[in-house]
C-alpha cells in the first residue's frame, strides 16, 4: 500500500520513443513495450500496414505479433517467398500471432529484410520494412530486463525466466467526480471577459468558439474555452469554475501532466474533449492532418486537480497509425 501511494504521488514521467531506421519503440511506466514498423517516406498513405511486436514486463510475459493494413484482412505472412506456417487470429487492433508462435514469428522476422502481407485468397496487400526489428527487441528486452535471459527476443542467454523482475506497480488515481451533479451557469458577459482576459478569441467559424460546462461536482465544473483553431486542431484552455457562496470563481484547471501545448501558468489542450461516462479529460493533438504522429493524454479529476492516467504517442509521421502508450494509471473511485 506504501508503494502504490508512493507511486500514486510522483508527477507522471511519459517514456520515451526511440526510432531504429523503419521502425519506432517505446515502454510505459509499467515496462509494458511496444515496437512498431514504420512506412516509407514516399509510402501510400491511405493503405498503411503496420506491424507490431508488444510484450508486458515479468517473467511470464509472451510477446504479440500483430499485423493490420486498411486494404483487407492479412491471412498470412510471407518472408523470402515463403507463407510463415502461424496461424493469424483476429483481433480489433487486426491479425495477431501470439505465445510460443510469437516467439518463432519474430526469430524468422529478424532473419528477413521485408515480410509481406497476404489476403485469404493469396493476394499480396503489400509489404513491411524490418529493417531496425532487431534493435527495437533489444530495446524493448533492455527496457525489461531480460537481456542474457531465456526469455530475451534479441539478445537470450542461459539465465532463467525467473531472473526477468515482475512489472512495476502502476500508480492508482481515485477519480472525485460526483455523477448527477449539475453544471454551474456561468453568464455570457463573464466568458467574453475571460476570453479578453486571457487572449482567447478565434478568427474562425462561429462553431468552433465554444464555451462548454460540465459538472465535477455539487460546487465545481470544468470549463473547456476553446483558445485557438488551426486546420486540424483546436485548442481550448480548461477552467475550474468554483461556487464561493452567491457568486462563482473561476481559475485555470490543475494538471499533474502539463499538456504539452501549454503557455506559462495557463494549460492548454488540443482537440481535448469531456467524456461523461468515463469521469474522463482527453486531448489529442495532431501532428499532421490524417493523424500519423502526434500525442494523445487522458486525465481524471481527483478533487484538486487532473491526472494523467494514459499516454500515447507517435513522434515519426510515417504513416503509422499505431501509436504507443508512454504513461498508464489504474483508476479507483
Amino acid at each position: 500500500m506504501i508503494l502504490l501511494l508512493a507511486a500514486a504521488a510522483a508527477a507522471p514521467s511519459p517514456g520515451p520513443l526511440r526510432t531504429f531506421q523503419d521502425w519506432t519503440v517505446g515502454c510505459d511506466n509499467g515496462r509494458a513495450c511496444h515496437a512498431t514498423s514504420l512506412m516509407p517516406e514516399d509510402g501510400d498513405w491511405d493503405e498503411p500496414l503496420m506491424l507490431s511486436v508488444k510484450r508486458d514486463a515479468g517473467p511470464a510475459a509472451m510477446p504479440v505479433v500483430t499485423a493490420s493494413t486498411n486494404g483487407g484482412k492479412v491471412a498470412a505472412l510471407v518472408v523470402d517467398g515463403r507463407k510463415m506456417p502461424f496461424r493469424l487470429g483476429e483481433e480489433d487492433e487486426g491479425e495477431v500471432v501470439g505465445g510460443a508462435d510469437a516467439v518463432a514469428a519474430i526469430a524468422g522476422l529478424r532473419a528477413a529484410n521485408r515480410v509481406s502481407f497476404q489476403d485469404e485468397a493469396g493476394r499480396a496487400l503489400g509489404s513491411v520494412s524490418l529493417r531496425g526489428l532487431s534493435a527495437a527487441l533489444l530495446y524493448m528486452d533492455d527496457a525489461q530486463k531480460r537481456v542474457g535471459t531465456v526469455t530475451a527476443l534479441a539478445r537470450p542467454g542461459a539465465q532463467p525466466a525467473s531472473a526477468v523482475p515482475p512489472a512495476p506497480p502502476l500508480p492508482v488515481v481515485r477519480v472525485a467526480i460526483v455523477p448527477g451533479a449539475m453544471a454551474i451557469t456561468i453568464p455570457p458577459a463573464r466568458i467574453t471577459k475571460l476570453r479578453k482576459d486571457n487572449g482567447c478569441t478565434i478568427e474562425r467559424p462561429s462553431e468552433l468558439d465554444s464555451a462548454d460546462v460540465y459538472p465535477l461536482d455539487a460546487n465545481r465544473s470544468l470549463l473547456l474555452l476553446s483558445c485557438g483553431a488551426g486546420a486540424y486542431n483546436l485548442s481550448s484552455v480548461p477552467f475550474i469554475v468554483a461556487r464561493q457562496g452567491t457568486t462563482i470563481a473561476i481559475a485555470p484547471a490543475q494538471f499533474d501532466f502539463k499538456p504539452a501545448w501549454s503557455e506559462a501558468g495557463l494549460p492548454m489542450l488540443v482537440n481535448g474533449d469531456w467524456v461523461p461516462d468515463e469521469g474522463k479529460l482527453v486531448s489529442f493533438a495532431k501532428g499532421r492532418g490524417i493523424g500519423d504522429c502526434g500525442a494523445g493524454s487522458d486525465y481524471v479529476w481527483d478533487g484538486d486537480r487532473f491526472r494523467l492516467v494514459e499516454r500515447i504517442q507517435m513522434d515519426e509521421c510515417r504513416g503509422s497509425l499505431d501509436f504507443i502508450t508512454t504513461w498508464r494509471a489504474k483508476t479507483t473511485r
